[in-house]
């Protein structure tokens, strides 16, 4: 009966100044409660790598690394694991090559990961290097603001790998503001051959933009083995696509290849 009150009281109620306040908190709580943070010391990406450091991982793609300072964490927990560091804005890379000098088995890459090897353009912020998006109208629909353009140089995953001679992926991190489709599907045959062990992929309200949701992620990565959750500060939890996870918070979700049940465990904590 309550409930019903409350749902019939609320909405006729909406413009009470005290039912709006609560409603802010209610809503900043349930952000809270899903782990909306992009830290990755205290949302939970530290702890898998924490994790992922007991297999000994070989290779690492961190694509969207910025200036570096998830690469450098990774560096850290990862004691054999050469981490191949992309980012596509140049002026950012000039950033990330400085943040990473002296760190040998961190290689900076000037180029992006997409479906298809050539140019693309890049959209950018100055001051605001952790938003660059290649996909277009997420900028002014996300973030707010009509940014610059540069054109610069992408290629394949599965291209990169083969002229780096590289037969397995370990950990793919991927942090492309929406572009995240592009780039797997640029690894089409390392997916099919179940060559790429694990992924993390953000999503959030650049999915809207790139119309790739959710269940687009499950759609393409379930069927090729990979068990999907999403990245808690003590644990990731593992599930089967629900409809009523679509609710664009994120930040990060991770795939693991089946294949590698004790990590899956280890990782649901």
């Amino acid at each position: 009966m309550l409930k019903q009150r409350l749902l019939r009281y609320l909405p006729r109620h909406r413009r009470a100044r005290v039912l709006r306040s609560l409603d802010h908190m209610a809503v900043r709580f349930h952000q809270a409660f899903e782990n909306l943070d992009f830290d990755f010391h205290s949302n939970g990406e530290g702890r898998v790598l924490s994790l992922l450091a007991h297999r000994a991982p070989k290779v690492v793609l961190d694509v969207g690394a910025n200036r570096g300072d998830w690469s450098r964490m990774a560096e850290g927990l990862l004691r054999e694991a050469a981490i191949h560091a992309f980012e596509i804005v140049p002026d950012t890379f000039r950033a990330l090559t400085q943040n990473v000098a002296g760190k040998p088995r961190i290689v900076p890459h000037p180029l992006g990961l997409a479906d298809a090897e050539g140019e693309i353009e890049v959209f950018f912020a100055e001051g605001r290097s952790e938003i660059a998006t290649c996909l277009p109208g997420i900028s002014e629909s996300v973030h707010g603001y009509s940014p610059p353009r540069v054109r610069t140089r992408v290629t394949t995953g599965d291209l990169f790998c083969e002229r780096e001679g590289i037969d397995r992926v370990d950990f793919l991190k991927l942090d492309v503001e929406g572009f995240e489709p592009n780039v797997l599907r640029g690894f089409k045959r390392m997916l099919a051959d179940g060559r790429i062990g694990a992924i993390q992929f953000e999503y959030g309200y650049g999915n809207v933009v790139s119309r790739f949701l959710l269940r687009d992620f499950y759609e393409l990565l379930a069927p090729l083995g990979m068990r999907i959750g999403k990245i808690y500060p003590l644990g990731v939890e593992f599930r089967d696509y629900d409809l009523r996870a679509e609710d664009f918070l994120g930040p990060n979700f991770l795939a693991v290849h089946a294949s590698q049940d004790e990590l899956i465990r280890a990782l649901a904590g």
